[in-house]
């Protein structure tokens, strides 16, 4: 008999980390994200696209080190030391995709209401991967249900914002450089009860 709780109706607060993961560096950052091809969603043909930009694979097929060290790390920032409280923790979906987005596919997206949206998940995030750049202007903010903005993310290298995945988000702005980033989608989260 499983004993895990599914977590359907919990609510995760915003969390921000910087200098987040130790597989993270430049050299990693550019060698993944520039020999994988990226995709357009005008080039999928499925309405849960919902995205400006472009996106490569899912991480999970592209470095499986990598996926799992940043799932370990995000579930470490809600839920501690969880191998030590709980007997398993279990996910049921998890999407990883380096994502690159101009400042024309923004303002040209062919779906306006993605500028501010919420995603299909359970928990969010988003590690910013620009090089020498700490922007407020070009990072993450998050809004009320009135849409009203409630918290200002900065872009600035290796930094993780994660967030529910019910809650409202965007893009702040962009410039005239690419954003490159890492986007974070987790669904199913169960979580077991204590030793």
């Amino acid at each position: 008999m499983n004993d895990n709780v599914f977590l359907k109706n919990k609510k995760f607060n915003p969390d921000i980390n910087n200098n987040f993961n130790n597989l993270i560096n430049e050299r990693n950052c550019a060698k993944y994200s520039l020999k994988n091809e990226f995709i357009n969603p005008i080039n999928k043909s499925t309405d849960k696209d919902n995205w400006p930009g472009s996106r490569t694979d899912n991480l999970l097929n592209i470095n499986l080190d990598l996926h799992f060290s940043i799932i370990q790390n995000v579930v470490e920032m809600y839920f501690g030391d969880y191998d030590k409280k709980y007997k398993s923790l279990e996910i049921d979906k998890s999407i990883i995709c380096f994502h690159k987005i101009k400042y024309e596919d923004w303002i040209n997206s062919i779906k306006p209401n993605n500028k501010i949206h919420q995603d299909n998940c359970d928990l969010a995030g988003i590690i910013y991967l620009n090089l020498d750049v700490n922007d407020e202007n070009t990072g993450t903010s998050l809004y009320d249900e009135n849409k009203k903005p409630t918290l200002k993310i900065s872009n600035n290298f290796n930094t993780i914002a994660c967030y529910d995945g019910k809650a409202y988000h965007g893009a702040t702005s962009l410039d005239k450089e690419e954003r490159l980033t890492m986007v974070i989608f987790l669904s199913g989260i169960k979580l077991p009860s204590t030793k």
